[in-house]
């Protein structure tokens, strides 16, 4: 009964966050205190629910084993994914090709934004392995707490009957934490309404977001009709590999991915799409380690973004790439999507890494600036719908592995016996 109330708040809260942004963008900037307070207060929950989720879900499978057949399904199905986000992308890109005809000046005019720095390889790997996790965590370093965790997680299982109290703390943590994430989100519509009135009423009132030209607004409907193809090549997943219920399944992930759209977040979304694999009898130890996992590296969108914007600045510059120049963005692109956490616009700096593969100049990410905020909502709701198909998948296969294993031991069982 609370749930339907809560979905009447929440479509509330977005009309009037939509008139308010529109008829009132000076009052609505006024309160974005409340947006940035709702988002914050998820992200707190969030590092050490990812943390706490982990351990309690990669301990509980028992050994490394079962473990490893998990892992292997999750992290198969990521580079999947990410690898036909980048295809889709460049794919059409080629065949549209909306910087074409464009004047170059627009990158070339540009200065490179201070705050962006540019991220190598070897940049990339101290990130994820850094000296201290306390710091890394202080620096919300999802990567590095991830990798932490799942070898935190194998050591306590390694150790034996000696590490169950510390495994016992981390599942009570757990539950803790899931407790003041359903306190939080009676504080949804609240947030929703703040974050998406103050997004309208920044649209509203720069004017250089709302003048484009021909060739920005192709740029942008291929983009968000990449990401479409995206959700329906993995839209058929569940409805013929997962054979589950495509408009159920659709139904009960309908809350996580309009939080991700408003939050721009799919860290700050996590909580919810737990709740949603819950729905969606997801087994808890394959959600509680595939979410998590997937949130930090299955950011299929983020990665397409990344490729697409990277051959929309080559194709206004008047460069023409060759096949193996495409190949080195499409490998670049996954590497950069995956390395740019659930955050919003984590994908920003890690399109720097992209761009200098591709020798574009990285003042070029100024053109997007004003469409970015909006462009990114699209994106993270990708993300999140993949990572609950993810589980879906990994949950299908993981328990279709179960039932041979139970057949083929009742098979020798009756020989044996005959």
């Amino acid at each position: 009964m609370m749930q339907n109330k809560m979905f009447w708040f929440i479509m509330a809260s977005i009309l009037l966050g939509t008139l308010g942004g529109y008829y009132f963008p000076t009052e609505m900037l006024s309160i974005s205190w409340m947006g940035k307070l709702f988002i914050n207060l998820l992200k707190l929950i969030a590092l050490p629910l990812i943390f706490s989720a982990l351990v309690s879900a990669i301990t509980s499978i028992g050994n490394v084993k079962r473990l490893g057949s998990i892992g292997i399904y999750t992290i198969s199905y990521v580079l999947l994914s990410v690898s036909f986000a980048v295809i889709i992308g460049l794919v059409l890109l080629n065949i549209i090709k909306p910087g074409v005809g464009m004047p170059p000046e627009l990158i070339l005019a540009n200065a490179a934004p201070e705050h962006l720095k540019p991220l190598d390889f070897g940049s990339f790997l101290l990130t994820i392995f850094p000296p201290n996790i306390i710091a890394a965590a202080a620096k919300f370093e999802i990567m590095a707490i991830v990798l932490f965790s799942i070898a935190f997680s194998i050591a306590c299982i390694s150790v034996g009957e000696t590490a169950k109290p510390v495994i016992q703390f981390f599942v009570g943590l757990r539950n803790i934490f899931v407790k003041m994430i359903i306190w939080l989100m009676y504080l949804t519509p609240v947030g929703l309404f703040s974050l998406l009135g103050t997004a309208i009423a920044e649209a509203a009132l720069q004017e250089r977001l709302m003048q484009s030209i021909k060739g920005m607004m192709i740029f942008i409907i291929v983009f968000l009709f990449g990401l479409f193809l995206q959700i329906l090549w993995q839209f058929a997943i569940i409805k013929f590999v997962t054979q589950k219920k495509a408009k159920e399944f659709t139904r009960d992930t309908s809350n996580a991915m309009l939080t991700a759209f408003i939050t721009s977040s799919s860290i700050a979304t996590l909580p919810v799409a737990l709740v949603a694999a819950k729905k969606q009898d997801i087994s808890d130890e394959v959600a509680r380690f595939v979410l998590p996992f997937a949130t930090t590296i299955n950011l299929a969108g983020t990665a397409m973004y990344e490729a697409v914007s990277t051959l929309f600045f080559c194709q206004i510059l008047g460069m023409d790439l060759s096949i193996f120049s495409q190949i080195g963005i499409f490998v670049t692109s996954i590497m950069a999507g995956m390395g740019a956490t659930g955050i919003p616009e984590g994908g920003l700096v890690t399109m720097v890494m992209v761009l200098r593969s591709a020798n574009v100049p990285t003042s070029a990410i100024a053109l997007l600036l004003p469409f970015d905020r909006i462009l990114d909502r699209f994106r993270t709701m990708t993300n999140v719908w993949g990572d609950l198909v993810c589980a879906a998948t990994v949950d299908h296969f993981t328990k279709r592995k179960e039932v041979k294993s139970t057949y083929k031991q009742k098979t020798f069982f009756r020989e044996s016996a005959a």
